[in-house]
């Protein structure tokens, strides 16, 4: 039976490079419901117009074959790697090779077959605007029933709709999912429990798929440069007892796991992970000065990343001096910068992160990105050290911190103040200024996740950890807005920004002014459906309809005033009143959403 705690198969990935039988040591580690769980996943990430039925037999195949493999005289293809087996199992059913377009794939072998369903997978349409299944009351009565067959089917449905997520998140979704079903049906108030843990797991659901879509972004985009030094800043943070050669072999480590995953290389991403944590974790020497990575390391296999990756950061050393001084190593880093550069920025990287983490890996990016500038010009001079002085005079690290802690606390005030929803309308209507060209569902998302990261990091702004969750989060979803559009021959202004240094990305995209060039459609009373659907207590589906209206709006004249979308707002909502409360509310509202719609434009060409 497939249970709940069967997302720990991940130890299923775990082949040992010399292994004679692998695919017997995958489904000896994994048992039955990991191999299981495994092999749906992997099927259905490559076979999104499938349906669960059609998954049975291929896993049942691949199952099949586990046993033979383990048996006292197993087949002699039983070393050839997992995911080969479940191309096997793909390529056996003419009609998914056919409905899947992938002939050309089967008709490979070996290394070429895998990396011709790798391709295959990444070129998968999906929906841009990331859409998560919440768990419900109305779930329990299945869910009781039949766990296996409840679990198979959430797993089935998220990896078609996720075909790129690596497996790990795609099982810690599902035991999240689970271990909320498995709270919430056994109480007597189950309708207010799901009511009270659903917006927190769709949060951590939705904020982990953007956190690993923007890595693999940057990844694709700047390469492993950006992703070592972002990386570099993230673990030196979390574990400031580690020495700078430590952490530099751990931040290799980490980033050759990126690529594997982010391709879509299902087996070689879990086999890499799993080698990082096992070497990690079997150093005593590292774990016996790291409380945080010591509790990680006790964890199982399948928690021990995510661990790791959530962990607050642990004490710093005693003897770690409270600001890093630069100047007075400066002769240090010359001497390194002018043989490897690289290696000299990573140290300073690392000297600034063990020192500060209350800040952003942004902001440690642009001061580096800064120093960088300055080595160049004064590591050949006869002083460089007094080069150095001169040339960063006024900037401080500490300074930069503290100013955008100041600015990330008066935007938690402003969520404060605006309450409700009015901070989300807010978002749609700064981010519509700037870019009207994205579509209503794009910036919809984009200002409903920022809403989301303001809510969720400002409850941190005590603990010191406000500057590091709101500006990586808010630099997340601004990379997807990059990369899903492209701006170049529609908005270069924002195609400037898109494509301008990754540390300066989104003060380059808020420093915008309204794009007073768009020319936008016609504003027609017939493109906003408003009847008695409206007449609901359903606070998200009012929140679309009026952010709808305020993004159609503000596409007509991207300057128009704060004073006058509130009295769009004002007359939205009397509107509203009058109509609801109107014996004929489709009446009222086919005779009155004409009207509110031609006093907006009205006011939008005063």
């Amino acid at each position: 039976m497939l249970r709940l705690d069967v997302c720990c198969f991940l130890t299923l990935i775990i082949i040992s490079a010399v292994a004679q039988n692998q695919v017997c040591t995958v489904f000896t580690e994994a048992k039955k419901d990991g191999f299981e769980a495994m092999a749906l996943v992997g099927l259905a990430q490559n076979l999104p117009d499938s349906l669960l039925v059609d998954m049975v037999p291929l896993v049942q195949q691949a199952f099949t074959m586990g046993i033979q493999c383990c048996a006292d005289e197993p087949p002699k293809d039983c070393n050839r790697d997992v995911a080969d087996l479940f191309q096997s199992a793909v390529c056996s059913s003419e009609g998914l090779v056919e409905t899947s377009n992938l002939t050309h794939c089967c008709e490979k072998t070996g290394s070429e077959r895998t990396d011709c369903f790798v391709d295959h997978k990444a070129k998968i349409p999906r929906d841009l605007s990331f859409t998560s299944e919440s768990p419900s009351a109305d779930q329990c009565e299945d869910f009781k029933k039949d766990r296996m067959a409840f679990i198979q089917r959430f797993i089935f449905r998220f990896s078609k709709r996720n075909p790129m997520l690596p497996p790990h998140v795609i099982l810690a979704v599902t035991k999240a999912y689970g271990e909320v079903l498995a709270t919430c049906c056994g109480k007597a108030e189950a309708h207010t429990c799901f009511q009270t843990k659903k917006p927190t797991f769709q949060y951590a659901v939705r904020n982990r798929v953007h956190e690993i879509k923007a890595l693999c972004i940057i990844q694709n985009k700047y390469g492993d440069r950006i992703i070592k030094a972002k990386k570099m800043i993230q673990y030196s943070q979390k574990m400031p007892q580690a020495s700078f050669l430590e952490m530099s072999s751990i931040v290799e480590q980490i980033v050759v796991t990126i690529a594997p995953c982010c391709s879509g290389d299902m087996v070689t991403c879990m086999k890499s992970r799993k080698i990082l944590m096992d070497e990690v974790c079997g150093n005593s020497s590292v774990l016996s000065r790291m409380s945080g990575l010591k509790a990680c390391c006790k964890e199982h296999v399948i928690d021990r990343g995510s661990c790791v990756e959530g962990m607050k950061p642990d004490a710093k050393p005693d003897s770690l001096s409270e600001h890093y001084n630069l100047n007075a190593d400066i002769t240090n880093i010359c001497r390194t910068f002018t043989k490897t550069p690289d290696a000299a920025l990573a140290k300073l990287i690392y000297e600034l992160s063990v020192r500060h983490p209350e800040s952003s890996q942004q902001v440690i990016l642009r001061f580096i990105k800064e120093s960088e500038r300055v080595f160049l010009q004064c590591c050949q001079e006869k002083d460089p050290a007094g080069c150095v002085k001169t040339a960063m005079a006024g900037s401080d690290i500490n300074k930069k911190i503290s100013e955008q802690i100041g600015y990330y606390k008066q935007m938690c005030a402003t969520e404060f103040a605006l309450k409700d929803d009015n901070f989300e309308k807010s978002m749609i209507v700064l981010y519509t200024r700037v870019i009207p060209q994205a579509s209503f569902a794009q910036l919809h998302m984009v200002s409903e996740i920022l809403a989301d990261v303001f809510h969720d990091c400002c409850k941190d702004k005590q603990d010191g950890f406000l500057l590091p969750c709101a500006e990586e989060k808010s630099t997340d979803i601004l990379d997807a807005v990059c990369h899903d559009y492209d701006y170049s021959n529609i908005n270069p202004r924002v195609a400037h920004c898109c494509n301008h240094s990754y540390s300066t990305r989104r003060s380059c995209i808020l420093a915008l002014h309204p794009d007073t060039e768009f020319t936008p459609p016609g504003l027609d009373p017939n493109t906003f459906r408003m009847g008695s659907e409206l007449c609901t207590n359903d606070r998200r589906k009012l929140l679309l309809s009026e952010k709808r209206l305020l993004y159609s709006l503000v596409r007509q004249k991207t300057t128009i005033t704060e004073d006058h979308l509130k009295t769009i707002s004002m007359n939205y909502q009397a509107m509203r009143g009058r109509c609801c409360a109107s014996e004929d509310q489709e009446t009222c509202f086919t005779q009155e959403a004409p009207k509110l719609v031609a006093e907006s434009a009205q006011l939008v060409n005063v």
